[in-house]
């Protein structure tokens, strides 16, 4: 999220469009679902996917499209595209064998727009560690509306050559001249609202406003990544911060030796955290800020000595956090485990803690190290490891 958020600002600010392509439907067996996103600039560059193959190629061909035309005027096929692919071998000469359905919706995002508007204050709240979407609605007559969509209200954008200036305003600025569309798009989001973190994109039921009917929404929803927290800078840890950034993780790394905590060492964590000791390791200490590990989180015991790692372990328990991780060998983990129950924790407790941390892949090296962990994190986010799959938005 990150890489692709800075790579469209990059370029609205330099005054360039750029084509947002989104799966908006996945069924079957298909490589993305309606988490996935592309981005392609005029001259073909492209960050992100939606999947890869002949759906990607196709959608690539209908970006370059949309950048050719500029206007609806010159016979152009608009500002938005909608694409359906059918990937099973009988319906189609791709020589796709995967079986499943996609559809994939295309914006045009001109610079100074007021859907490059509603863009920048979507990326400014997930920065925040807010949940948005990105609302477009289109009617047949080629109408357009953007609107940001949060937890609890519609903001609505108004097309002007101050939207750009005015995305980071908090109080947004109606949009006097369509109100029908604005009623219209605010009633068809309380009859269906889809998730934040996924895109979709829905026919309008207009059946008073016939002028409406066929009218389109697509929101595309963006939520917070999730956060690994590592505790202990050292060679695993580097190699685990550079791989969870990587797969889209945020990154906050802890410890209490300021010569291995430095940007140079973690050029890609959102957050160093230098403490005194490990003694109360999620409190501030001076310009360090507190640290609050929730359910959507990840916490990685990484540090240098078996004391550490017990009195981390027992501070990370008493956390909410979805995936707790402790490194080391099964002779380790059991004698911390005994000290850790004679102190009152459960078997309950510790059987939420991955130890040794990472699946079993024959890890020697930190970078093997970190790929082992992260792929234990990804695989028990997903439901298909040991281990209760823990909370995704």
């Amino acid at each position: 999220m990150n890489q692709l958020k800075a790579w469209i600002l990059q370029r609205l600010d330099r005054g360039e469009a750029v084509v947002l392509a989104a799966v908006t439907q996945a069924s079957g067996s298909t490589a993305r679902g309606t988490d996935a996103l592309l981005a392609m600039d005029a001259r073909g560059a492209m960050v992100g996917t939606v999947g890869g193959g002949y759906s990607e190629h196709m959608t690539i061909e209908a970006a370059r499209e949309l950048f050719e035309h500029k206007t609806e005027a010159d016979g152009a096929p608009g500002l938005a595209r909608d694409i359906d692919f059918d990937l099973s071998p009988e319906s189609n000469n791709t020589d796709m064998v995967c079986g499943g359905r996609l559809s994939v919706h295309l914006e045009k995002i001109e610079p100074g727009s007021s859907a490059a508007a509603v863009l920048r204050a979507c990326f400014e709240r997930v920065e925040r560690g807010k949940t948005c979407a990105f609302v477009a609605f289109h009617t047949p007559e080629g109408q357009r509306l953007f609107a940001l969509a949060d937890e609890e209200k519609l903001s609505f954008f108004e097309e002007s050559a101050q939207a750009e200036s005015l995305g980071a305003v908090q109080t947004p600025w109606l949009l006097p001249a369509a109100p029908v569309l604005k009623d219209a798009l605010s009633a068809a989001l309380e009859v269906k609202r889809p998730a934040f973190g996924e895109a979709a994109e829905f026919r309008l039921e207009a059946e008073n406003d016939p002028a409406l009917k066929d009218s389109r929404v697509f929101w595309l929803g963006f939520a917070p990544a999730p956060v690994v927290y590592i505790f202990g800078a050292g060679h695993v840890g580097k190699a685990t911060c550079e791989l969870a950034s990587l797969v889209g993780f945020r990154v906050v790394v802890t410890d209490d030796r300021p010569a291995l905590l430095t940007p140079e060492r973690f050029p890609h964590a959102s957050l160093l955290r230098l403490i005194e000791s490990f003694e109360h390791p999620l409190s501030p200490c001076g310009k360090t800020p507190a640290i609050k590990i929730g359910p959507q989180d990840c916490a990685l015991i990484l540090t240098r000595m078996h004391d550490i790692d017990r009195m981390m372990l027992a501070h990370i328990l008493r956390t909410d956090a979805g995936y707790i991780g402790l490194i080391g060998s099964k002779t380790k983990r059991d004698g911390i485990y005994a000290s850790l129950r004679a102190e009152g924790f459960s078997d309950a407790d510790l059987a939420r803690v991955h130890s040794p941390i990472g699946l079993a892949i024959g890890a020697r090296t930190p970078e093997e190290i970190a790929v082992s962990i992260m792929a234990e994190i990804i695989a028990v986010r997903a439901g298909v490891s040991p281990g209760k799959p823990y909370a995704r938005v």
